[in-house]
């Protein structure tokens, strides 16, 4: 059976534009399973649909889309292996950019930042020219600064606990840097964690990095590699991204949501979600409030 969700980007539907939606994908008369009220819905596609992926959906034109539609075959989905980027999707900050702000180099940084996570520019690349522009700054004194900016995303604690109460084990791989990356696994309890390696000499960076650099590549090794060790089969497996890199993980996993995605991003996605608060990724899998409330 395959199911297409429904989720509102903000805190509720546009019901002009729901119903514009609903009517132009031909589902007026379908039956509404109501999963959050005004908040997420869903329905059981029939065998003879049109709509088998969300390249099939289509949306009110030369309007701001005000929701997103995912399509797949899950009803209580338990993934049993989550994991996740962290910069701009477990928090909302880039972490290399709180870093540029005391080099007076944070629009450099930020300009290839975003030229990577679209996937103009080879990760690799981008990441060793970011972190040359970095030379210089004191990272032990100013770690502590640092992190009392850091602000988790809305909803990830709670669909951390969600993930936990299906038993599932969860983790965190960046393309970040490792003591933030660290900070965020204890902060939010997670099993795993992996991000790249800065070289610091006499306290402060030398632009370098050290041991394996975590790219696309990387990530989706690391997740088939975590699935493997703890015999976990791959299609019980979750990536979160919203980056370029994480498109080869998404591929790689179980099952892939690109996370408030650079537009180029989301059209490469298995799937994608627009909303404020992540817990929202549980109605993709079929839980209603009344679930989720009960596992977290």
């Amino acid at each position: 059976m395959a199911y297409l969700t429904i989720i509102a980007n903000n805190d509720s539907f546009d019901e002009k534009y729901l119903n514009e939606f609903l009517k132009i994908n031909k589902l007026e008369t379908f039956k509404q399973i109501v999963l959050s009220s005004n908040k997420a819905i869903r329905f059981e596609l029939p065998e003879n649909t049109d709509i088998f992926t969300q390249h099939d959906i289509q949306y009110p034109e030369d309007k701001p889309e005000n929701l997103v539609a995912v399509v797949n075959n899950y009803n209580k989905f338990k993934p049993e292996l989550a994991i996740f980027d962290m910069d701009s999707t477990l928090i909302y900050q880039e972490v290399i950019e709180l870093i540029a702000f005391y080099a007076n180099v944070e629009d450099k940084v930020k300009e290839i930042t975003d030229r990577a996570m679209n996937n103009e520019i080879d990760f690799k690349e981008s990441l060793t020219l970011r972190c040359s522009l970095l030379t210089g700054v004191p990272l032990e004194t100013l770690y502590q600064e640092i992190i009392k900016k850091i602000v988790v995303t809305e909803g990830v604690p709670e669909f951390v606990k969600f993930l936990k109460g299906l038993g599932c084990k969860t983790g965190v791989i960046s393309g970040g840097f490792e003591p933030f990356a660290k900070y965020i696994q204890q902060q939010l309890s997670l099993d795993y964690m992996k991000a790249n390696n800065l070289v610091i000499e006499e306290g402060k960076l030398t632009g370098g990095l050290t041991g394996e650099i975590v790219d696309g590549q990387c990530k989706a090794v690391t997740l088939k590699r975590l699935a493997q060790e703890n015999n976990i089969d791959i299609e019980k497996t979750l990536m979160v991204g919203d980056g370029g890199n994480d498109l080869l993980a998404m591929a790689a996993a179980g099952y892939g949501v690109a996370w408030n995605a650079k537009p180029a991003v989301q059209i490469q996605a298995p799937s994608r979600l627009n909303s404020k608060n992540m817990i929202d990724i549980a109605y993709i899998f079929g839980y209603n409030d009344e679930e989720i409330k009960n596992l977290i």
